[in-house]
């Protein structure tokens, strides 16, 4: 270090000596950090500590709650069952007293009701702390219940079963009716006696709600061909979700007969009609026999498309208590028995309403007649004999002079010998028909094709086709579908759905209208029937519902 002295001026020796001291200075408090480091370890394992204790008063609390909850179960479940003939409180006091429980044991109710049972008990209890009450935490508490029930009093079950024309595939509607039948016998067979309101719903492209409920809707262009009815979008997407019931009130279109499948010829009536008129295939409604409702299953016949938005709307729509002037109508004319009186029941909890649905496919097309040629009268007449006259633009060709010339006339056209009148066959004796007659002896197809064959030309094929066929597409129906499942749900009813044999992309439609992933049965060949047993077996057997 070299050392500069000045004219008063601290002396070299002065400042080395500062110098020195600062450095020892600087020792030191390097020193007094390495202290601060210890502090603050200390201060993180008190934390550590703490932070453990807590976990332990939560897992005491923890064990505490998972013990009662399980005794609770086993006590509900015994007190419940109808084999018992024990007083059931004893029954859940005695199960808690041999597990050392007895203390958190509150209150143990019974409900009976016809030959059902139920049984709930609730616990409470609080945990002193061990390490909480350091954060001013002295106790935890915690409070549940249990329930149990069996041999419910009354139930509502409504069986929607496709019955489209690809479940004459592979025995599936064989299948089908074995499985329906033994689900059926389980169901009565472990109910309360006249207990149970049963009904089955077949569905294809519409549902046959059968003349008398019909009789009971307000019906634009009514007519006894058959009995189906065209809900709106309105009619599933009600914001409050009461989409399950049928106003009475409204009007409703009812569904043309007319076949927009095959070809057929004319005067040969519809091969198969959008709604399907078999009596076989009718809704069977609130029955509260076995045998009918297992007959109306045997005797189920397939065809047609896929329709299962319109199969869940009805059988929603038969478990809402706004259907019960249906069961007063069918018991006035001798279909439902008048034990079946005051159902459905209402949605008090007091019924387990079950919907559930069955199907081999996806939402297919609903075919729809539109307004034009609803009702009202055609341009065809029917003669004496049975056949049909329409006008036509019919080209004459002939030579005027020396001239080749072709004027357009109008002919009447009979299909059935393709030949062309200068007046309405049958003369002043035939009659206008009407359009639902029309479609009553022509199919969709073959009256396009006699249009052609009567102008000789496909434009005109084309044009009828598109102007007398309309329909709902499957994204729409999915929509649909979702929408009554939701509300269905919303409302307390049970949703189960079985998926047979279908196709990747119904797993999901159908698993969505399911109550939850587990009320979802996807399955092939014999094994519907283990889905049908296991799904009554859930409806009816002793289960804890708490």
């Amino acid at each position: 270090m070299t050392c500069f002295r000045t004219h008063g001026a601290t002396p070299c020796k002065t400042i080395l000596g500062t110098t020195r001291g600062l450095a020892q200075t600087r020792r030191l408090f390097h020193r007094n950090e390495d202290g601060s480091l210890v502090l603050f370890s200390l201060f993180t394992l008190i934390i550590l500590i703490l932070l453990t204790g807590i976990g332990v008063d939560v897992a005491r609390h923890e064990a505490l709650r998972t013990q009662l909850q399980n005794t609770l179960d086993r006590a509900v479940l015994a007190a419940a069952n109808l084999d018992n003939t024990l007083d059931p409180k004893d029954v859940v006091e005695d199960y808690f007293a041999k597990a050392g429980l007895l203390e958190y044991l509150t209150e143990v109710k019974t409900e009976i009701s016809g030959q059902g049972r139920r049984v709930t008990a609730y616990v409470a209890a609080d945990i002193p702390t061990y390490f909480m009450k350091f954060a001013a935490i002295d106790e935890l508490s915690l409070s549940s219940s249990g329930a149990a029930e069996q041999g419910l009093a009354n139930l509502e079950i409504s069986l929607v079963l496709d019955v489209s024309n690809s479940m004459n595939n592979s025995r599936r509607l064989t299948n089908l009716s074995n499985a329906g039948q033994a689900f059926a016998q389980t169901i009565f067979d472990n109910s309360a006696p006249d207990a149970v309101s049963f009904s089955v719903i077949p569905y294809s492209t519409q549902v046959n709600a059968g003349a008398t409920i019909l009789s009971e809707l307000k019906l634009n262009d009514p007519h006894n061909y058959s009995h189906c009815i065209n809900f709106s979008a309105d009619d599933f997407y009600d914001p409050s979700l009461e989409t399950k019931d049928i106003p009475f009130a409204k009007t409703y279109d009812q569904t043309v007969s007319f076949d927009p499948f095959y070809n057929g010829y004319y005067n040969s009536g519809a091969v198969l009609e959008v709604c399907d008129p078999k009596a076989v295939n009718a809704i069977l409604p609130f029955s509260r026999s076995l045998s009918d409702v297992k007959q109306k299953i045997r005797s189920l016949v397939a065809d047609g498309n896929t329709s299962i938005d319109l199969g869940v709307k009805w059988g929603a729509a038969l478990l809402h208590p706004s259907a019960r002037p249906l069961t007063q109508a069918l018991i006035n004319s001798g279909e439902v028995d008048v034990a079946m009186l005051g159902h459905p029941a209402d949605d008090t909890g007091g019924t387990l309403k079950v919907l559930v649905v069955m199907t081999d496919g996806v939402n297919t097309t609903q075919y729809t007649m539109p307004e034009s040629y609803r009702s009202g009268p055609s341009d065809m007449f029917l003669a004496p004999d049975g056949r049909v006259s329409f006008p036509t633009v019919y080209q004459v060709c002939g030579y005027r002079g020396w001239y080749y010339t072709c004027r357009d006339e109008t002919r009447w056209y009979e299909p059935n010998r393709g030949r062309y009148y200068e007046d309405v066959y049958g003369g002043s004796n035939a009659v206008r028909l009407s359009w639902p007659e029309v479609w009553r002896r022509f199919t969709l197809a073959s009256h396009a094709n006699a249009r052609r064959a009567a102008s000789g030309s496909y434009n005109d094929y084309n044009f009828w086709m598109n102007s007398t066929l309309a329909g709902i597409e499957n994204d729409a129906k999915d929509a649909r579908l979702n929408t009554i499942c939701s509300a269905a749900k919303a409302n307390n009813i049970l949703v189960f759905t079985v998926g047979f044999e279908v196709p990747y992309s119904a797993h999901s439609v159908l698993r969505n209208c399911a109550s939850s992933p587990a009320h979802y049965y996807d399955v092939e060949g014999l094994e519907i029937t283990d889905a049908f047993a296991a799904i009554a077996t859930k409806v009816t057997e002793l289960r804890l519902v708490e």
